[in-house]
């Protein structure tokens, strides 16, 4: 018992740190130090290495590599082929995020009104997004094949289209096939991560809602909203990612086609590193495009926080 009258519990040390063993101190830094030394090797130095290579005239074409500048960039700058890209990938990037969350979202809600068969979709709402993206490429390039596409036959029997209609004919319908394949496979990443959150809302809530008269609208926008919008806002800064740097489906289906129309910033680094030979031009493609998504992410995040600040007091 100490001075004061109170009784102390034997392994209990009031007013002194325990010290800490040489090997628990470095014990945790050791545990992550391969995870670190991978994230170095596959992440890090091809990040910096590829930010220096930009400044540099690196072609596979001759040995010399003379130190440049921001040469390439100025040229990157003045080439309207690259600025296309970029238009065309920002086209692209839109129209498979908004069309994804509209179809992810209603599909969340849909699971979560608990229809007949709901229990049994759910098993297999995940097969589109586990799919190599390879795989789905190749499947909707066979549906949508302009002999013997499934897709095809049905628009051609239905009217849609004429006897000659097909989905590579031009370039934007090409960029409506890929579009319908990518979304197709990034539509069930939000539906389940919604609907998760979904299930975590208190039925008080929505109990009391419904008391209350709140028509659907309402019971959204007082409801729902309120407990799935940060999950809905990280859905939409991977699903941007992952769209603006597609590659495997706009390669598998389109290769850039025809004549160049579908030809997205992955798909033109890729040429400019591997047809055209020019490692220089192609890492300051990357280097600009990678600023292009942190820019977007970061300009989000700030509008997202100021909404927060001046409209949800």
């Amino acid at each position: 018992m100490d001075p004061g009258g109170v009784e102390r519990h034997p392994l209990v040390y009031v007013g002194k740190k325990m010290k800490k063993k040489p090997g628990q101190v470095i014990l945790p830094y050791l545990l992550i130090a391969p995870a670190f030394l991978m994230i170095g090797i596959f992440v890090l130095y091809p990040m910096v290495y590829n930010f220096i290579l930009s400044f540099f005239d690196y072609s596979l074409a001759s040995i010399e590599r003379p130190f440049v500048g921001l040469k390439n960039y100025v040229t990157m700058f003045h080439t309207p082929r690259f600025w296309q890209a970029v238009v065309r990938t920002g086209i692209w990037t839109l129209s498979n995020l908004v069309v994804a969350i509209l179809i992810g979202v209603g599909a969340a809600f849909l699971l979560y009104s608990g229809f007949f068969g709901s229990n049994v979709l759910k098993s297999f709402i995940l097969i589109p997004w586990i799919l190599p993206s390879v795989i789905t490429g190749y499947i909707f390039s066979l549906m949508m094949n302009e002999k013997a596409g499934i897709l095809t036959w049905l628009i051609r029997v239905s009217g849609l289209g004429d006897q000659n209609f097909s989905f590579f004919a031009t370039g934007r319908l090409s960029m409506v096939a890929a579009i319908m394949a990518n979304v197709w496979r990034a539509f069930p990443f939000f539906t389940l991560m919604i609907y998760a959150k979904l299930c975590t809302i208190p039925t008080d809530h929505v109990e009391a809602a419904k008391l209350e008269g709140a028509n659907g609208i309402q019971m959204f926008g007082y409801v729902y909203n309120p407990f799935i919008k940060d999950t809905l806002y990280s859905c939409v800064f991977l699903c941007f990612i992952w769209t603006f740097n597609a590659y495997d489906i706009m390669k598998v289906m389109t290769n850039g086609g025809p004549a160049e129309s579908t030809t997205t910033m992955s798909i033109l680094i890729q040429r400019e590193a591997f047809s055209y030979f020019s490692l220089s031009n192609a890492a300051t493609m990357s280097v600009f495009a990678f600023a292009i998504m942190l820019s977007v992410i970061i300009i989000a995040k700030t509008l997202a926080s100021i909404w927060r600040k001046h409209y949800e007091k």
